[in-house]
């Protein structure tokens, strides 16, 4: 459950969640619209996953905007270092993403490309938006649990999304095996899929909670609920 202390995270979260709600659902369309649908996975398809870099990047300029504002500018020295350990550190994610996928039960010898562009995805929608707004560092240790999020609403959205996102590959997965003889049975598009449509439904909770708390400002009936899920997630 988000945070009420900062006023401008929760806006930031909102307006975040907002524009994945618009920005991914459309390529869907469009994909779709345009008979795409069993490319994705493919290298041909490469071009949704430079579009998802792209509004990741501009997102997280967003979301990062006020530190920028009140912190000082780092020397460019540092700035080179920090992208060439962002760059290793994903590419080491991609990496761990590919091999957990075919230890999952992807196909070994052949489909390469395909869960290539699936570790790609899934980097891009988890591990990219927490480095480009953490920092490698604080990637790290809140990715193995060592730092928490406590208190910072962005943070906490960002792995959230993380988290759903791999289980909404994972849930793909399940619908391959069976034996209904559809086309986009085909690996990885149930997977590929999964992830993109449960990583929009996680900023759509997302939206739902930053309701919920504004509500629990207005209404004392839903401030009761809110105070109630907060207690239980603590006790948790």
């Amino acid at each position: 459950m988000f945070s009420l202390n900062n006023q401008l995270e929760l806006r930031r979260v909102t307006i975040s969640a907002l524009i994945t709600c618009i920005y991914l659902p459309s390529i869907v369309t469009v994909i779709c619209y345009k008979g795409l649908l069993y490319s994705v996975g493919k290298g041909s398809s490469f071009y949704i996953l430079a579009l998802i870099f792209i509004a990741e990047l501009l997102k997280s300029f967003y979301l990062s905007s006020s530190n920028d504002v009140h912190g000082k500018r780092k020397p460019s020295k540092n700035r080179a270092s920090d992208v060439v350990k962002s760059f290793l550190f994903l590419l080491g994610v991609l990496f761990s993403f590919f091999v957990g996928i075919i230890l999952f039960g992807a196909p070994v010898l052949d489909c390469h490309e395909e869960t290539l562009m699936l570790s790609t995805l899934l980097t891009l929608l988890t591990a990219f938006p927490l480095v480009l707004h953490c920092g490698v560092e604080s990637s790290m240790q809140l990715m193995f649990g060592v730092k928490t999020y406590s208190k910072d609403t962005i943070v906490e959205m960002l792995i959230n999304n993380a988290v759903m996102t791999v289980f909404g590959a994972w849930m793909g997965a399940v619908v391959i095996p069976l034996d209904w003889n559809t086309p986009w049975q085909q690996w990885p598009i149930p997977c590929y899929l999964g992830a993109i449509g449960v990583y929009v439904l996680a900023n759509v909770m997302a939206v739902c909670n930053v309701s919920l708390i504004t509500a629990s400002q207005k209404y004392p009936a839903v401030n009761s609920i809110f105070v109630f899920l907060n207690e239980y997630k603590m006790a948790k």
